[in-house]
């Protein structure tokens, strides 16, 4: 008999992957309310052992995937050395797209008074992300372009 239904094993080793996965966002901007979060606490699930957070933002996004496509709601955009992870994790559900820095044609940042929104513009469409802590997604713009910069030199 199998169960379907069961919980993603961990990808690191337990309570000190975990731990490692708070520390990095704390690192890159994440303030004491991030770290309460649902995408948060689905991190060292997705994470892996030899991966290292470069960059978090937090916020209410739009994700447009085609024309006429978009989903909303609130989620995270984690950069790592490796590549670029969308999640959204809800009571019931969860939902995270890998994104390949190689389809990466853009970021950008804008702040009007006490919000920010950050858009990754990539060849599959493009992920709006508002937030209000702009510490953090000045890091991971910042995270983005290093990369970006590097793969063209």
């Amino acid at each position: 008999m199998t169960d379907d239904t069961r919980q993603l094993p961990l990808q690191g080793s337990g309570k000190a992957h975990e731990e490692r996965i708070k520390r990095e966002l704390r690192n890159v901007g994440a303030v004491k309310f991030n770290m309460w979060l649902p995408e948060t606490h689905e991190l060292p699930r997705i994470v892996h052992q030899d991966e290292h957070i470069t960059g978090v933002v937090y916020g209410r996004y739009s994700k447009g995937m085609g024309v006429g496509v978009a989903s909303v709601g609130r989620g995270a955009l984690i950069a790592t050395d490796h590549r670029i992870l969308f999640l959204d994790k809800k009571p019931l559900f969860v939902r995270w797209d890998e994104i390949a820095y190689e389809i990466v044609s853009g970021i950008t940042y804008a702040r009007v008074a006490i919000a920010g929104t950050v858009v990754l513009r990539t060849r599959e469409g493009d992920v709006h992300i508002r937030t209000f802590n702009h510490n953090s997604a000045r890091r991971f713009v910042e995270a983005i372009e290093s990369v970006i910069f590097k793969q063209k030199v």
